[in-house]
């Protein structure tokens, strides 16, 4: 026996009774199925999510259809007794669920409808969430064509047109145009809002495109033949739309620009913020310029640590002869970005003065951060040896490798002695 869907014919109802067909408990899962002779709760179908509400006392967490029998899965509780077969219970949508989806539905219909007789697109994919709505349309718009059918849809609302939802005879059916995104067999339900869509659809809608209020395009993602776009109908985009304009009079207030020339203020911010990194760009050469002649004359018959802060005492020796390995240096930096320390270590090794170049960047508290490469060595060493001995992680090529050790200075040095 196949529910008697109450939703086609009463959408703005929200209370009903019926009686109990059938109940399947799932302990495990603290749920139960029921079966109606009759519901309000539209089920999950078309690309639309299902109605929510109470039923029996019971949460209703879920709704499905499987060959025309709607089965509600209710949340079981030990203040409200499972009702059984033969039981008279009544329910109780959520009208503000409802309604939302009413709206989004409707107004996806008008979309889809003027994509259509405009452009002959047709709707290939629908998706009515709990928060947005999608729909993947059957050719390509560009940034003019999609803002004008946004105005065209909420001229649609404008006009407050009239909505019917209505089986219509075989023989009406059969000479009727309409959209349908597959084949249906038996009984079709026809959505029509007049002038603008004629469309096979199973979902409840308003009565008129006025209930909508507005429709918002928020987003559009091109394939290869297709688009899809992301929308917001009715309270929806009114919460949308507050939203866009808390970030915009935040925008405002942060670049001290009027709202109408946020962006002016944003471009000014980031044109700033370019000429900051190109001067600390410079600084940061500089900086390495220093290092690396501190470094050069840094050598002595212990692995060297020097920063460009803290040169050698009694000023920089003599470099060994050019290809003489043989000596290491761990360089213990944090004053440079993350890229430059990677620069620095490699300027370092280009000097073919040590046999290995570490730069570590960190705390004692937290450990350190580094970058490190060989000339004729192998620097996968390194990292080994700080894994094997300080549990450290990190890995690369002979050339350079990367990685992470939570020790102090003087136990990564202790343990990079031993290599």
């Amino acid at each position: 026996m196949q529910t008697v869907k109450l939703y086609d014919e009463k959408p703005y109802e929200t209370c009903f009774d019926a009686a109990v067909l059938e109940v399947s408990v799932n302990e495990k899962a603290g749920t139960a199925a029921i079966v109606l002779d009759r519901t309000l709760f539209f089920p999950e179908e078309g690309g639309q999510t299902p109605d929510t509400g109470v039923l029996a006392g019971l949460p209703v967490t879920d709704v499905q259809i499987t060959d025309g029998v709607i089965i509600h899965t209710v949340r079981l509780a030990k203040e409200s007794p499972l009702p059984r077969e033969g039981d008279a219970v009544s329910g109780t949508i959520d009208w503000a669920h409802r309604f939302s989806n009413m709206q989004n539905h409707t107004g996806e219909h008008i979309l889809s409808g003027l994509l259509h007789s405009l452009y002959g697109y047709e709707n290939v994919s629908f998706r009515l969430s709990d928060n947005t709505v999608t729909l993947d349309t059957g050719g390509q718009l560009d940034d003019a064509r999609l803002s004008d059918l946004e105005r065209r849809a909420n001229e649609v609302i404008y006009r407050n047109v009239k909505v019917t939802c209505e089986y219509p005879p075989e023989s009406v059916l059969q000479k009727l145009e309409y959209r349908s995104k597959k084949e249906i067999t038996g009984p079709v339900r026809i959505v029509t809002i007049d002038g603008v869509d004629v469309c096979a659809c199973c979902a409840p809608h308003v009565r008129r495109t006025g209930e909508i209020g507005l429709i918002r395009i928020i987003d559009v993602l091109h394939t290869k033949a297709n688009m899809r776009l992301t929308i917001v109908c009715g309270s929806r985009a009114l919460e949308y739309t507050r939203h866009e304009f808390e970030q915009l009079r935040s925008i405002s207030r942060l670049t001290n620009m009027p709202k109408e020339r946020a962006a002016d203020g944003v471009q000014r911010l980031l044109d700033d913020i370019s000429q900051q990194k190109e001067a600390l760009r410079e600084l940061e050469n500089a900086y390495m310029d220093k290092v690396a002649a501190a470094a050069a004359g840094a050598l002595s018959r212990e692995p060297a640590t020097v920063s460009a802060g803290d040169p050698p005492a009694g000023g920089l020796p003599e470099a060994p002869a050019e290809g003489s390995f043989g000596r290491d240096l761990w360089l213990f930096e944090n004053a440079l970005s993350t890229v430059s320390l990677r620069n620095l270590m490699n300027r370092l090794c280009d000097l073919s003065l040590y046999r290995y170049v570490g730069v570590f960047t960190g705390s004692e508290e937290e450990g350190y951060k580094y970058f490190a490469g060989g000339r004729g060595a192998d620097a996968r060493l390194v990292s080994n040896t700080l894994k094997e001995t300080l549990g450290g992680r990190g890995g690369g090529k002979p050339e350079m490798v990367q990685g992470s050790v939570k020790a102090g200075k003087d136990a990564i040095l202790a343990a990079l002695r031993g290599i």
